[in-house]
């Protein structure tokens, strides 16, 4: 199902169930932000320097690889 057929069906749906979705959507929306907030925390507590990353390193990880044309 494609998105905009999920948005077709969710607009047929009554309205007392697209609350009960969009309160369910805002969950999910949380928990993600939540897990990621536990996992940078975790990461930034982090002692040992053989998980540590380079300023260079972060940059290279950053910037997406320049292909050669052909």
């Amino acid at each position: 199902m494609s998105l905009s057929e999920l948005k077709e069906e969710l607009a047929r749906l009554p309205e007392q169930q697209q609350v009960e979705l969009s309160a369910y959507l805002e969950y999910l929306l949380e928990k993600r932000s939540s897990n990621f907030r536990e996992e940078l925390g975790r990461k930034i507590s982090d002692h040992d320097p053989s998980h540590w990353v380079s300023l260079e390193e972060l940059k290279n990880r950053l910037t997406p690889p320049l292909t050669k044309a052909t």
